[in-house]
């Protein structure tokens, strides 16, 4: 487990870091499925192999975004909308806030596309580069440090091989509430309605 799935316990068990530090491994992979569908697949091609890989699920229950019929390929990130304004790229429980997200945008008359970028190491670059070829602005939502997560990976990207202006939504560089998950999502801008506002901000 990770993130702030154990907020409710306070500040010291926060585990906002581990992209960062798990990706600064030498051969580690790293994972943050956004369902318990995705999660499975994941574990299932994970077995078959003997390399090391750190996997971030949720303490708490989430939402289902995919079915039993997910079309799943290991290391490839689900492209699960396009948008012409705005692409969404996010991880694990940020995945859901994020198409929530878009349906709000999409209300406001933004077309706002959504990707699960379960795979952070190794990153689907090839990904990041689709969605993001014909938008004017690229959104990383992640539940972790502002600082070498989701949001850091994907600029480098994006800097090397496709200039954009990117938005990273993250949590706060400092210690953070106490609560349950939808309680700290609510208070740092990560739920559906925060983000939205955010990307409306910022256009």
């Amino acid at each position: 487990s990770g993130g702030i799935s154990y907020g409710a316990l306070g500040m010291t068990h926060h585990s906002c870091q581990d992209i960062a530090a798990f990706c600064s491994l030498p051969g580690m992979r790293v994972y943050l499925p956004s369902d318990r569908f995705l999660t499975g697949k994941l574990i299932e091609a994970l077995l078959k192999d003997d390399k090391p890989a750190y996997v971030r699920v949720s303490r708490s229950a989430t939402g289902d975004v995919y079915g039993e019929n997910l079309d799943f390929e290991l290391d490839k990130a689900n492209i699960i909308s396009r948008g012409r304004d705005v692409a969404l790229i996010a991880c694990g429980e940020m995945v859901p806030e994020a198409l929530g997200a878009a349906k709000r945008l999409e209300a406001a008359g933004i077309s706002a596309g959504v990707v699960d970028m379960y795979c952070l190491k190794p990153l689907d670059e090839q990904a990041i580069l689709e969605v993001s070829q014909q938008v004017g602005l690229v959104v990383t939502v992640e539940e972790h440090s502002p600082y070498g997560g989701l949001g850091s990976m994907v600029a480098q990207v994006l800097s090397a091989h496709c200039p954009k202006k990117v938005l990273n939504i993250a949590l706060p560089d400092g210690h953070l509430i106490a609560g349950t998950n939808r309680e700290v999502f609510r208070e740092y801008g990560l739920d559906a309605d925060g983000i939205a506002e955010k990307i409306k901000a910022v256009l």
